[in-house]
C-alpha cells in the first residue's frame, strides 16, 4: 500500500562493479561505558553489530579496522549543510529517523565522503544497500541510541566522547543445523532452530547472504508435487532471495521436523543467468515481490513452472524457471502496463504457463489492474482488466483509495473453473471516501471476473461488497480495515474465503456463492487467548473442501499495533477448520512460533507509518496440496536483522473432506 512514495529513502542507481556478499562487521567503544550484545557479534559479546553495505567502498568490504571518533550528523545527513566541520578524517554517524524528506541513503554517505568522513555509520533497524565510495555501515536504532546518548558527543562539535572502533568481519563458515545448503559463507543473523510447538515443526531461519540488509514481507507457495518456495525481499534495488526445498533435490526432512532448504539466489537479478548479478550482488527490484506455480508441464519432465514478480521503483520485473528455481529465465522488467505501479500480487493457473498478476495504478487512479501471462510469468501482455467497476469507483477510488490482497484463480474442477477473485478494502460510501483517512477504509470488497476464457484478451470484473463497519464508521478499534493486507483463498470446490483486520481482531468470512454474496464476518479471534490485544496481518490458505487455515501476528498486549508498549511480544498464530463453509465454521488455534519473532510496535501505515516497518507488512502461508499441512514463512528479527523463517505442520487436522458438492450461484 502507497510504498512507491517513500521507496526513494531506499533506492539507488545500480552499480556495474559491485563484490560479492560479506560478513558481518562490528563496532567496539575504546573507552568509556561498553555496549552489551550477547547476539550478532562473531568475537567479541560486548559490541555493536553492524551490517556492511555491499554496495559501498568500491565492492569491498574493509581490510583493517577502521579507528576515529565519530561525528553525529543532524537532521539525518540529507544536506551536505548537515556535516560539522569536524566530520574530516572522523566516522560519520546519521540517523535516519531524523530524516524529514525522502533521501537516498547513497546521497547520506556522498555528503559524509564530501566532508572528508571516512566511513558511515546508518542507523536503522532494516536498511538495503547504499551504493558509496566510502564503506557504509547499518546498525540498529537500539544500538545507534546507545552511540547518541550513552557514548554521547559534544553539542557543538557533534564529536564523540571516545573514538570507536569497526573491526573487520570474521572469515567464518557458520553451521546450519537445519542442513540447509548453496547458503553464502556470511550470514546475516547466526542459524536458527527453535523447539517447535505441540502443532508445529522446529522454526528455522532460512540462510540470507549478510550484505543482504533484511529479508521481509515472505511469500510462499506448494506446487502440485509438495516442493515449497519461499521468496522475501531486501528493498529497491536489493532484489528478492529465493528458497526452494524439493524432497527428491534436496533430501527429505530432518528427524526434527525441519527441512534442509536450498538457498536460490536473486531470481529477479537474473543472478544465474547475469555475470553482472553474480557479481554485484543487486538486483532491479526488491520493493514487492511474489510467487507463484503453474501445474506439472508434460512437455518439461511433468515440472510445474515457477513465476517471479519483483517491484522497482515504477515498474514491475517479472521471470520464471521451468527447472524448480535453479535457473531463472532473464529479466523482463517492465511486465506491467502502467508504468508507475505499486503491489503486484500474482497467482497460477492450473495449467503449464498461464498466470495472472494484479497491481495499483499507484500515480493518479487507484485502479486496480489485471494482466495475464500466457508464458509462464515472463511477460504479462496476454489479456488485461481493471477490477474497481464504475459503480463502487467512487467509494474507493481517491482520494482516499483502496488497498489491495492477493489475486486468486478458482482451479476447481467445478463449472467455476477460471473464475479470478480479487479482494480489497476501501470506504464504504463516497463520503466516507471524501475524508481522505485510511480510518474510514471500513468496508471489504471482491472484484469477481467469472466465465474467463483463455482465449479472450479482455477480463471483465464485477465488484461486491464483503463486509461493512458501517457508513461513517472507523469499526470497532477505531484504526478501520486499511490494516495491510486483506486476504482471500479459493478451495477445491470453488468456496471463496476472505480475511482482514481492524488491528485488534481478525475477520473471516465465506461465500458459497462464488463471491456474490457472502456470510456473516466472524470475529476468528473472539472467544480465544487473543481476544481483546492486537492482531495484524492476516493471511488465509484453502484447501479440499472447506479446509481453510488463517495465520497473523498476535500480541501479548492490547492496544493499537502502531502505538503498543514497546515491550510488546508477538507470535505467529494460526486459526484452522475443516468446515470453512459451514453455517458455523468451528476454528482451532495453535501457536506456530516457538520463540518471540518480534518485540516493539508493527506498523501499518506502509512507508508512510511512523511506527516500527522491521518486519514489513505481511506474511503468508500455504497449504501442501499433497498432505493437506499448513506451511508458514514469516519475518523474524528477535537476534536482530529481520530475515525470514520457516515452520510448517506436524500433521493435518482430521476431519478434512474431500469430496462434495461445488460451490455456485444462489
Amino acid at each position: 500500500m502507497r510504498k512507491l512514495l517513500l521507496l526513494f529513502l531506499f533506492g539507488a542507481t545500480l552499480l556495474l562493479s559491485v563484490a560479492p556478499l560479506a560478513a558481518q562487521n562490528s563496532v567496539d567503544v575504546l573507552g568509556g561505558t561498553q555496549p552489551v550484545n550477547t547476539t550478532g557479534c562473531a568475537v567479541n559479546p560486548n559490541c555493536i553489530p553492524a551490517t556492511w553495505s555491499t554496495t559501498s567502498n568500491a565492492g569491498t568490504d574493509i581490510s583493517t579496522a577502521i579507528t576515529a571518533n565519530f561525528v553525529f550528523v543532524p537532521n539525518g545527513g540529507a544536506l551536505a549543510t548537515d556535516f560539522p566541520s569536524a566530520t574530516s578524517g572522523r566516522i560519520c554517524l546519521a540517523d535516519t529517523r531524523d530524516l524529514t524528506t525522502p533521501t537516498l541513503f547513497g546521497q547520506i554517505a556522498a555528503n559524509c565522503q564530501a566532508a572528508g568522513g571516512v566511513a558511515l555509520l546508518l542507523i536503522r533497524d532494516s536498511a538495503v544497500n547504499a551504493p558509496s565510495a566510502i564503506p557504509v555501515f547499518t546498525i540498529s536504532t537500539a544500538n545507534g541510541d546507545f552511540l547518541r546518548n550513552t557514548v554521547g558527543f559534544n553539542a557543538t562539535t557533534g564529536v564523540s566522547n571516545y573514538p570507536i572502533r569497526i573491526n573487520v568481519a570474521p572469515a567464518t563458515v557458520p553451521s546450519n543445523p537445519a542442513g540447509q545448503h548453496n547458503c553464502p559463507s556470511g550470514q546475516a543473523v547466526p542459524a536458527f532452530v527453535g523447539a517447535g510447538t505441540a502443532n508445529y515443526t522446529p522454526n528455522e531461519s532460512l540462510c540470507l547472504p549478510a550484505g543482504a540488509g533484511q529479508a521481509v514481507e515472505p511469500s510462499m507457495t506448494v506446487d502440485s508435487q509438495g516442493t515449497i518456495y519461499v521468496e522475501s525481499i531486501r528493498g529497491v534495488p536489493g532484489g528478492l532471495d529465493l528458497w526452494r526445498w524439493n524432497k527428491a533435490a534436496d533430501r527429505g526432512p530432518n528427524a526434527n521436523g525441519t527441512l534442509p532448504f536450498k538457498y536460490e539466489g536473486q531470481p529477479d537479478c537474473g543472478i544465474f543467468v547475469s555475470t553482472f548479478c553474480t557479481t554485484s550482488g543487486l538486483a532491479p527490484g526488491g520493493g514487492d515481490g511474489d510467487i507463484a506455480v503453474n501445474s506439472a508441464d508434460p512437455f518439461n519432465l511433468n515440472i510445474p513452472n515457477l513465476a517471479v514478480v519483483s517491484l522497482t521503483a515504477a515498474e514491475v520485473t517479472g521471470s520464471h524457471s521451468t527447472n524448480r528455481a535453479d535457473t531463472f529465465s532473464t529479466p523482463n522488467p517492465a511486465t506491467s502496463g502502467v508504468p508507475f505501479d505499486d503491489r503486484m500480487w500474482i497467482a497460477g493457473f492450473n495449467d503449464p504457463s498461464h498466470v495472472y498478476m494484479e497491481y495499483h495504478d499507484f500515480g493518479t487512479t487507484s485502479q486496480i489492474f489485471v494482466q495475464r501471462s500466457a508464458d509462464g510469468g515472463q511477460t504479462y501482455t496476454d489479456a488485461i482488466g481493471t477490477v474497481v467497476d464504475a459503480p463502487t469507483e467512487p467509494s474507493v477510488g481517491p482520494p482516499t483509495g483502496n488497498i489491495a490482497g492477493q489475486i486468486k484463480v478458482d482451479n476447481s474442477s467445478c463449472s467455476s473453473h477460471g473464475n479470478l477473485y480479487q479482494i480489497f478494502v476501501g470506504p464504504d460510501n463516497p463520503m466516507d471516501n471524501s475524508k481522505a483517512s485510511n480510518n474510514f477504509m471500513n468496508a471489504a470488497y471482491v472484484g469477481v471476473a467469472s466465465g474467463v476464457s483463455l482465449t479472450s484478451p479482455t477480463l471483465s470484473f464485477t465488484d461486491y461488497k464483503i463486509f461493512s463497519c458501517g457508513a461513517g464508521s472507523t469499526c470497532p478499534s477505531g484504526a478501520g480495515l486499511g490494516n495491510l493486507f486483506p486476504a482471500l483463498a479459493v478451495d477445491n470446490f470453488g468456496y471463496v474465503y476472505a480475511v482482514w483486520s481492524d488491528n485488534t481482531d481478525i475477520y473471516y468470512s465465506f461465500s458459497n456463492s462464488l463471491g456474490t454474496r457472502w456470510s456473516p464476518a466472524i470475529k476468528v479471534t473472539q472467544n480465544t487467548s487473543r481476544a481483546g490485544k492486537s492482531n495484524v496481518f492476516p493471511w488465509v490458505a484453502a484447501d479440499a473442501n472447506g479446509h481453510v487455515a488463517i495465520a497473523w501476528y498476535g500480541a501479548d498486549q492490547a492496544g493499537n499495533s502502531n502505538t503498543v508498549p514497546l515491550t510488546t511480544n508477538w507470535d505467529v498464530y494460526v486459526a484452522e477448520t475443516v468446515n470453512g463453509h459451514a453455517i458455523t465454521p468451528v476454528f482451532t488455534l495453535s501457536q506456530a512460533t516457538d520463540h518471540v519473532n518480534h518485540t516493539g510496535q508493527i506498523s501499518t501505515g506502509g512507508l508512510l507509518g511512523s511506527s516500527d516497518r522491521s518486519l514489513a507488512d505481511f506474511f503468508q502461508i500455504a497449504i501442501d496440496p499433497t498432505s493437506h499441512r499448513v506451511n508458514v514463512a514469516y519475518a523474524d528479527n528477535h537476534a536482530g536483522t529481520s530475515v525470514t523463517y520457516f515452520t510448517r505442520q506436524k500433521k493435518a487436522p482430521r476431519g478434512i473432506v474431500t469430496k462434495g458438492q461445488c460451490a455456485g450461484p444462489q
